[in-house]
């Protein structure tokens, strides 16, 4: 049953709650904020930027920026049987009142197109009217004509290449599945604009010399799960390259005395403690998240490696002649190693486990979980299906084709000459085994060149610590080439980056109190 229960996880994406310890004083004053004035507005940038050296303050350029404006109202979608547009997902100060208008340079025309059409000069307008009657607080109108904005000699604005306008939606938060905590009404509707606005980009760039980019929250973290989803190719080509590698591995010069089939039977083992870990952690309600999607590669490497003991001890078993009976003594010599290993494992990721970090802690459970499954799936299912392989092998029956009759002498391909002895190692084996530490060893050549290798590493090791930085950008989640990296771009060269709010609160006031004294 836990197998079909991964399919129904939800995703933790807020970055808070991956990496913010939820003890500490900043989730607890987050948390004492949110229950006295409620979520924080989300955010919606539309940026709009001229091509071909285009000043964005001349009176086309404002008017396709208000075309912009009005395109975004328009925008509506449907979620969850209701008709979502602006209107509805806009902030507003209490309930009852309109929305909260957007600021931008049109704030001087209210952003109304027939004011500004009826303005003979938009930009004497911009220089002539003070700002701080426009809007009384909030950040100067650099904030929103970009940072190349260039002035005259008597600080008059002359031009600017990019604007943006700024609106706030509201963040009334819900369980949404696959995604967690969020407004969906205000979520889809920002994913709708972003893609919309990307599709009318070319268009706009030769109608109006200008095009325009949205960034918004939504975005950002839709880019990041789409990532993972384009990831799983990768990692079925992953799984495709370790099981070649392990057929290899567990291949021998003769068809009778090889297998490799094991290999799949052991990538099979592994999806399956990994699904059944997936399966069982979400139903506890240990929630899936980014980071826990690097457990497949940790179970890969465990598995196959338990796999590997298991076959090298029955190997090295073959003077024991009933199948069975050398199945036994196999797991004798392999079952206290893997053992041991798992031990070591489920140890280091429990002691993890305690770790303050939200998303290293849940990962930390999940390997936990994948680790026990995984031994559990060794243990039972690998080991008997390498018993009937290993009756296969008795039978005189080819690896992989075990309808197919072989006789010693059978090669993988081809007929070979020779004797083979049943004990007899693999060429990985008698490379790593035999050649390797005669190499390194037996010869006075090889310990010099281990020991200034080592040394380099070692040096290599302490330079590298040095140069370690921490360091957390939620835009290294995002896949180079997505088309929101453009938008970031234009935010980053023209508006100075990301903005960090802060905000001030105060507790224990008795406003109205406090106004009679």
């Amino acid at each position: 049953m836990q197998e079909m229960h991964v399919w129904l996880y939800d995703e933790e994406l807020a970055a808070d709650k991956l990496f913010t310890p939820q003890d500490s004083d900043a989730a607890e004053d987050e948390t004492w904020v949110v229950d006295r004035f409620g979520n924080e507005d989300r955010t919606v940038y539309l940026q709009t930027l001229g091509t071909d050296g285009t000043n964005m303050l001349t009176k086309a350029s404002l008017l396709y920026m208000q075309e912009m404006h009005e395109w975004l109202l328009s925008q509506s979608l449907i979620v969850d049987g209701e008709d979502v547009t602006y209107n509805v997902v806009c902030s507003r100060y209490s309930e009852g009142d309109g929305c909260k208008a957007p600021v931008s340079v049109l704030s001087f025309w209210q952003h109304n197109r027939t004011l500004l059409e009826a303005d003979a000069d938009p930009l004497a307008t911009v220089n002539s009217v003070n700002w701080r009657d426009i809007e009384p607080s909030g950040p100067p109108l650099s904030y929103y004509i970009g940072s190349d904005a260039v002035y005259s000699g008597a600080a008059l604005l002359v031009s600017t290449r990019a604007t943006r306008i700024i609106y706030d939606l509201k963040n009334e938060k819900e369980e949404i599945s696959g995604v967690g905590e969020d407004d969906p009404q205000s979520r889809y509707f920002e994913i709708l604009v972003a893609e919309d606005s990307a599709n009318r980009r070319s268009a706009d760039r030769e109608a109006h010399n200008a095009e325009a980019y949205i960034l918004t929250d939504a975005q950002e973290e839709e880019a990041g799960d789409e990532a993972t989803g384009s990831d799983v190719a990768s990692l079925i080509i992953g799984y495709v390259l370790m099981f070649v590698y392990a057929s290899f591995v567990l291949s021998r010069g003769r068809a009778k005395y090889s297998h490799s089939i094991l290999g799949l039977v052991s990538i099979v083992s592994i999806g399956l403690s990994t699904f059944a870990a997936y399966g069982l952690c979400w139903y506890i309600g240990i929630k899936f998240n980014s980071v826990v999607q690097v457990l497949v590669l940790v179970l890969l490497g465990v598995g196959i490696d338990d796999t590997f003991v298991i076959m090298d001890s029955w190997w090295d078993c073959a003077d024991i002649p009933t199948m069975k009976e050398r199945m036994v003594a196999a797991m004798k010599h392999a079952g206290p190693a893997i053992t041991i290993t798992s031990m070591t494992d489920l140890i280091a990721f429990l002691a993890g486990s305690s770790t303050s970090f939200p998303g290293l802690r849940d990962f930390c459970y999940y390997a936990t979980v994948g680790i026990t499954f995984d031994f559990f799936f060794q243990c039972t299912f690998v080991v008997a299906i390498a018993y009937l392989d290993s009756v296969r092998q008795e039978k005189g029956r080819a690896d992989c084709l075990c309808c197919v009759a072989v006789d010693d002498e059978t090669g993988l391909c081809v007929k070979k000459d020779g004797s083979w002895t049943e004990g007899e190692k693999g060429i990985q084996n008698r490379i790593v085994g035999t050649h390797m530490p005669r190499l390194v060893l037996g010869t006075l050549v090889g310990k010099v060149v281990v020991i200034l290798i080592s040394c380099l590493l070692f040096g290599l090791g302490i330079y590298g610590c040095t140069k370690v930085k921490m360091n957390f950008n939620q835009e290294w989640f995002i896949p180079d080439g997505d088309a929101i990296e453009d938008a970031m771009d234009v935010r980053d060269t023209y508006f100075n980056g990301q903005s960090l709010p802060a905000n001030v609160y105060f507790s224990d006031i008795n406003y109205p109190q406090e106004q009679d004294t």
